[in-house]
């Protein structure tokens, strides 16, 4: 946990252990066999299961009420379906991230001590490349992508932040790592940029030399940075692609909800069912985002190495060729992704795709809703008009 990156997310990690979604920091700190070490995974163990027990009892609670209001609305099939749905997605959620993270605890460890390692690599690396440009504070960043977006959901939305706050966080230790990657990746363009700078006058040999190496390190660098994202899809494949299809399915049903509840008078929900709607659709979207744009600077690099071998022609091309062709060949065999194990890409056309099979459900559910709805008018027409005849009839009679 050293290194300014893992320190500046430090309060956050806190923040999740508390939510029983990560260990605490400490316990990656200092040996593991000591008494107080045991201790601490024991009493954080027990607490994380006091938490899935919660999460599986207002689950079942959940569903007693779901009982109650489709029998009071006369509906059920589908807007049944949903909701079940919904609650065991949502308990094996809270499963699936309780077992990773005590079972796979040591996997976590040795992702946070790689980039920690990088990190310092790239400190150490290119401290005489250029004129070493003062990084902007990480922690701020931090907290204006992942802080305030947290008191918003505390604060802001009191009447949405209970229901709300234990479906979406699995998915902040995946974006924290993101935003760490992401930094990694602009500090390492950032020195090529400066190694492109220093190529373009390079008039000195030995000078020449320095840089060639220190291109070198940047490549290898940013492999280690492309074999940890692959450690990291590897480690939230699972809760990754439950999280999708919980929010997914939830959609679905607020939206269902939504539509079923537009002409009862007495619904004074309706504007938190599309509060409900929003918050879902942008957690959703923050991953795919952050994603694209890990991608996207990632991407950057193959320009850049374009621009040296541009701007390098008339220097000494031998030196640099080797080394260029090196790079251009790892960018083109290393591609970057951010997949759920293979089944799906993570990245905004995923998102807009994503939104686009919402919106043709909710079409069908809505055709399917009217019809229903025009089957049970015209039923109770029926039946109104056989009840006037009947009383006609019965009243001539007498």
């Amino acid at each position: 946990m050293k290194g300014q990156l893992l320190d500046s997310a430090r309060p956050y990690l806190q923040l999740f252990s508390l939510l029983s979604l990560t260990p605490p920091p400490s316990s990656y700190e200092g040996s593991h066999r000591t008494f107080q070490w045991k201790l601490l995974m024991l009493i954080f163990s027990c607490y994380t299961c006091c938490i899935f027990l919660l999460g599986v009892y207002v689950s079942y609670i959940n569903k007693l009420v779901l009982d109650v209001e489709l029998q009071e609305l006369a509906v059920k099939d589908f807007s049944n379906v949903l909701g079940m749905a919904e609650k065991v997605f949502y308990i094996f959620l809270l499963a699936t991230n309780s077992v990773y993270m005590l079972i796979c605890y040591h996997k976590l460890g040795r992702i946070y001590c790689e980039i920690s390692s990088i990190e310092l690599d790239i400190v150490a690396a290119f401290q005489s490349i250029g004129s070493q440009r003062k990084h902007y504070n990480f922690r701020v960043y931090l907290f204006k992508r992942i802080g305030l977006w947290t008191i918003f959901l505390f604060v802001a939305l009191p009447c949405l932040t209970f229901p709300l706050f234990t479906h979406f966080m699995p998915w902040h230790k995946k974006i924290l790592s993101e935003f760490i990657l992401l930094e990694l990746l602009l500090r390492l363009r950032q020195k090529l940029i400066q190694i492109q700078q220093e190529l373009t006058i390079c008039e000195q040999h030995v000078l020449l030399q320095a840089l060639v190496q220190a291109m070198r390190k940047n490549k290898h660098l940013l492999a280690r940075i492309w074999k940890l994202v692959t450690e990291l899809e590897e480690y939230f494949m699972l809760p990754m692609m439950l999280f999708f299809l919980h929010n997914g399915v939830w959609i679905l049903n607020s939206v269902n909800w939504t539509y079923m509840q537009a002409d009862n008078p007495k619904d004074c929900c309706g504007y938190s069912r599309i509060g409900h709607l929003l918050i879902l659709l942008f957690n959703l979207l923050i991953p795919c985002w952050i994603s694209h744009n890990c991608i996207k600077t990632y991407n950057s690099f193959s320009r850049i190495l374009h621009n040296i071998r541009c701007g390098s022609s008339l220097v000494t091309p031998q030196l640099l060729k080797m080394i260029l062709m090196e790079y251009a060949l790892q960018m083109e065999h290393l591609k970057l992704r951010f997949t759920c194990g293979g089944f799906f890409d993570i990245n905004l056309k995923y998102f807009a795709g994503m939104v686009l099979t919402i919106i043709s459900y909710t079409i069908i559910l809505i055709q399917f809703k009217m019809q229903a709805m025009l089957e049970a008018k015209q039923a109770a027409t029926q039946r109104l008009s056989l009840s006037l005849t009947s009383k006609g009839k019965s009243s001539m009679n007498a």
